[in-house]
């Protein structure tokens, strides 16, 4: 469902003085799209050709790629506060939302245009894009990891500096399910079950109705670097 048109009073673009000139507090126009995507349902395929960028307002998106055989791998997760830029087309692309979301997006051209035009707002597009690309490497690195455990521990690291910036989380919440989890680190769902269930006896972390609570950051991270 597209949103309003005017500024919204919580806007995060303005007050994050991101891409600021996309919204017009005092004529109350706004060049973003407010779309809602309910819990469980992939993104809309003209997503990837309509739109440049999209901002996370609410709730939690896994992001896939998808191969000739229609086989999907996820690659990337954000939240609230996370900016990720979309392809100009669905081929290739795809992904889901954990949880009901409402993502800001930017019209391909208005982008376009915002680029064209220079400094500032370019180069805050070419940081989001850096910003973006450093999230799916720490991903991507945890995925890589040689055992289950290792994987998982830094997997958790990875989403609790960048899932929801500028923050740094302390608990992953519950809309990212096990099988979310699991799916970015291309394992399966008992080996990311087995690999908590260590960590929580070891009490680095705990498991209940609102997510994920790590404990013990320190010792997450030297799983995660463990050989």
């Amino acid at each position: 469902m597209e949103g309003r048109r005017g500024v919204c009073p919580d806007c995060p673009v303005k007050r994050a003085g991101v891409l600021g000139t996309l919204v017009d507090a005092k004529t109350g126009h706004c060049e973003l799209r407010c779309l809602f995507v309910p819990a469980r349902h992939t993104l809309p395929p003209r997503w990837f050709g309509a739109y440049g960028l999209a901002l996370v307002r609410r709730g939690f998106l896994v992001r896939q790629r998808i191969d000739a055989s229609g086989t999907a791998t996820a690659v990337d997760a954000l939240g609230p506060g996370s900016v990720v830029p979309l392809p100009d087309s669905a081929d290739g692309s795809g992904g889901y939302a954990a949880d009901e979301a409402l993502v800001c997006l930017v019209p391909r051209a208005t982008l376009r245009g915002v680029v064209d035009a220079g400094a500032p707002a370019s180069g805050q597009v070419v940081g989001l894009h850096l910003s973006a690309l450093e999230r799916v490497e720490r991903i991507t690195e945890a995925r890589a990891r040689p055992t289950a455990a290792a994987r998982v521990a830094s997997l958790l690291c990875a989403l609790a500096d960048h899932l929801a910036p500028p923050r740094r989380l302390d608990r992953i919440p519950s809309s990212l399910q096990q099988r979310d989890l699991a799916a970015l680190l291309s394992m399966r769902h008992e080996s990311v079950c087995r690999a908590l269930g260590a960590f929580e006896r070891k009490r680095w972390l705990t498991r209940g109705p609102e997510g994920i609570r790590l404990h013990d950051r320190a010792q997450l991270e030297a799983a995660g670097r463990a050989a």
